[in-house]
């Protein structure tokens, strides 16, 4: 299977990194291709890896995974051009945070404010794609293989169609993600979006950033 990533920060080139040693084929969409951490991620990670325009890594994909940064995530999608989504699962990895940064206790600010949540205007944006949020309520380091001395801990995801969340649960047991929680529709993704300023708080006050959430079951 061939994956297309829209972004090309260390989301983007941790998960092509891990859906590489799976066997699969990535492209990394990027607007500069000649950054030399991302010749460094092609020669890590030949003969699978490759880079390209937005629109290219939209195309190639018969999975597509939105790593932007959430202010230029629209720009993204409209020139890697929506033709280019159609029918696909799109897996929203974004957080539509304001980019003003922490403020003075350590708390990061979701732009989207009582408006649509952010995988809801993916969703919007998309509307012949299937998009799933995932991926979003931890850090870029261990979005692949987590592994906690307590136990495994829990992906949450959201979407509207049913078979695209099972493709992307499996996906992510094949990551290293044991448990992975369904919590819904797209309009979940408010919360899950919440989740990591939950998330990234503790590293602000912490100083430490090898931690996750865990549903515990009783």
């Amino acid at each position: 299977m061939k994956v297309g990533i829209l972004g090309s920060g260390e989301a983007g080139c941790t998960l092509g990194r891990g859906l590489i040693r799976l066997g699969y084929s990535v492209m990394i969409g990027t607007r500069d291709p000649r950054k030399e951490k991302l010749q460094q991620w092609i020669q890590e990670n030949r003969p699978a890896a490759s880079l390209g325009t937005f629109a290219e890594a939209a195309a190639s994909g018969d999975i597509i995974f939105l790593c932007t940064s959430w202010t230029g995530t629209q720009a993204a999608i409209e020139a890697a051009g929506v033709w280019n989504f159609r029918n696909k699962v799109v897996v929203d990895v974004t957080n539509p945070l304001d980019g003003k940064g922490p403020d003075h206790a350590g708390r990061l600010r979701l732009a989207t404010g009582n408006a649509a949540s952010g995988g809801e205007r993916v969703q919007r944006w998309l509307q012949d794609a299937h998009v799933v949020k995932a991926f979003n309520s931890t850090g870029s380091a261990l979005m692949t293989d987590p592994a906690f001395e307590e136990g495994p801990p829990t992906m949450f995801i959201a979407g509207n169609d049913e078979l695209a969340k099972k493709a992307v649960s499996d996906l992510l047991r094949h990551l290293g993600w044991k448990d992975v929680q369904d919590t819904g529709s797209i309009e979940m993704s408010r919360h899950l979006e919440s989740l990591y300023v939950i998330w990234s708080a503790v590293g602000f006050r912490t100083g430490k950033w090898h931690h996750a959430f865990r549903l515990l079951r009783k």
